[in-house]
Parts: C-alpha cells; structure tokens; sequence
C-alpha cells in the first residue's frame, strides 16, 4: 500500500501547512469582524492540525470481507498492539470530533443569524458550551469502537486468509477494530452479533445528526438572510455572504469525503458487498481532508483571501509608485 502512505504522509504535510495558515489569518485578520465566531473557526483549525497527526500515526488500512469491516493500523507504531490499539480507538473518536465541530460551526452561525437574542449565552466562557456535544460525540464514538468492534479471536480467524492474501498482514499481532454484524454456524444459520450491530448503528447516528444539524442550520441561515437582506448593510451582508458560501463548501467537501464514504462502508457489509482493497479510497480522502477544509476558508472569506494572494501590499505598492510618477511629473 505504498501509493495510501505516500498521500497519508502528502495529507498529513499540506494539512500542517493550510492549517497553520489559517489560524494565523483567523488571529492576525479577523479581530472584531467575526466577533466569537472566530474562537469557533480557530478551534476546528487547530483541532484539524491534531487530527492529522493523530491519522498519520495510525495510517489505518480499511477493508471489507463479508460482514466484516475492518480498519487495521499501517504506521510503524503496528508492532506494538497495545498502543496501536488504543490509537486506532483514538482515530476513529477523533472523527467524530471533525464532524460534530464542523457542525458546531453551522451552529454558531444560525444563533448569530436566526437567533440573535440568545447569543448573548454563548459570549465570554459561555462559548466553550458549543463544544460539549462535541466532546460528547467523541467518547461515544470512543466507545461504540471499543466495545463493540473490538479485536477479538473469532474476527481474526474470518480475515486472517485475506489479510495475509492481500496485505501480507497476520491478523493475530496488528492491531485492527471491526464490526462483524453477523457470524455463521456449521448448518448456515446467521446468529446476529447485536453489540456490534448497535455500535455501527450508534455510529452511523451520529454521522446522520451532525449532518442533519448542519443541513436544519444552513437552510435556515439562508432563508433568513434573504428575508433580511434589505434590513443589513452591505457590510454585513457581504461579510455573512462570504461565511455561508464558506460553510457551504464546508458541507459539501466533508460530505463527499468523510460522512457518506464512512457511511457506506459501515453499511456495504450488511449486504456482503465485496469492497475489498477498493475501501483504501476512503481511507485516503480522510488522510487528505484536513490538507483541503482550510482553503475553502483562505478562499471564500475576502480578508484571507487578500493576505494569502497579497493584493493589500499589491495595491499599496501601485500607489505609492503612482504617486512617485505624479511627484516626479511635477518636478
């Protein structure tokens, strides 16, 4: 899997990079422009930084056999299966933490648009109450993987042949999780493995939560600010535009390459779809996701957008050097 390390590894530096960025233009640009919301968008910016080093010391390797779904670590860090399963449990909690903070951020915005008379409650310390379903979402997650898609013998024995057939990988010493919805017994009857079955429910949940808060969340702002429109300064209504169409390439990115590919491979088992190595797609667009959600920011906000291309300094060059030609003219 030479070609999955190599963009894990590409992921993990632009995302150091883009993100890095971001955070100096959101302290250095923002100021009183964005108010808390800034806090907000430095959060999932520096949360985006741990994110990717928590990915690259896991360098997870996803398949799916059967019923079975699997995500084994790849990182040099496998010979040690004790720690390599407890980063791996770490991995798979912290996406949850990407997806409820992105969607902590449509929050904040439909109060300040849709609501402004509560956000009083969410100013000074009161801001760090946003992040508790957030913090929420990551131990439950946490825990649906650790005890509902542990490492156990019978799992290691269904993947063992197509471990060592496809990846040259023992079952029994690298450290894996995987939710094995069902197992067979020697007359062909199905008896169900219910823990596993309602962790990849409760999994599948929380994805569906944090994007239907954000789709309830970016439906409203948008119909209230064209309600409102009229009633805004250009200013502000140029300045909420430019956050809405952030936030909606926020929606749209995270959705093609974190909810509905994860998604999909936690429910293709149940129907004994053979993904096979195909799933290492997914695994690479989580690897790359965090180098790309920053540009949308960099981009879409003017102020950034500004700083990252230099057209201030641009614009301050060219007329300094007009007026030098006007003085000179004069002269």
């Amino acid at each position: 899997m030479l070609w999955l390390q190599i963009v894990q590894y590409a992921g993990f530096f632009f995302a150091q990079i883009t993100n890095s960025v971001l955070v100096y233009l959101i302290i250095t640009k923002a100021g009183k422009l964005f108010g808390s919301y800034r806090h907000v968008m430095c959060v999932f910016a520096m949360y985006s930084l741990i994110y990717s080093w928590i990915e690259v010391l896991t360098q997870p390797v996803m398949h799916i056999k059967g019923q079975v779904f699997i995500v084994y670590m790849d990182s040099p860090l496998k010979p040690y299966k004790w720690i390599g399963m407890e980063i791996t449990y770490l991995y798979c909690g912290s996406f949850a933490l990407v997806i409820s903070l992105l969607a902590a951020q449509f929050f904040y915005r439909y109060v300040a648009i849709c609501r402004p008379d509560t956000l009083s409650k969410l100013s000074g310390f009161k801001l760090g109450l946003i992040f508790v379903p957030c913090v929420i979402c990551f131990f439950l997650w946490y825990e649906f993987v650790f005890y509902g898609m542990a490492n156990t013998v019978e799992k290691q024995e269904f993947m063992k042949e197509e471990l060592r057939t496809v990846y040259n990988e023992d079952s029994e010493t690298v450290p894996f999780i995987a939710p094995m919805y069902w197992s067979t017994n020697q007359n062909g009857i199905r008896k169900w493995k219910i823990l596993d079955c309602l962790s990849a429910v409760g999994c599948v949940g929380i994805i569906s939560v944090c994007f239907s808060t954000i789709l309830y969340c970016a439906f409203n702002i948008y119909w209230t600010m064209k309600e409102s429109q009229d009633h805004m300064s250009a200013r502000t209504l140029e300045l909420n535009h430019q956050l809405f169409v952030t936030l909606t390439f926020q929606t749209v990115l995270p959705f093609c390459m974190m909810y509905s590919p994860v998604g999909l491979l936690m429910t293709f088992p149940l129907f004994e779809v053979y993904v096979g190595r195909i799933a290492n797609y997914v695994g690479a667009s989580l690897a790359v996701y965090p180098a790309l959600e920053p540009l949308i920011a960099m981009f879409c906000i003017k102020d950034f957008r500004r700083a990252v291309l230099c057209r201030s300094d641009r614009k301050k060059s060219k007329i300094s050097s007009s007026s030098q030609s006007k003085h000179s003219a004069i002269n």
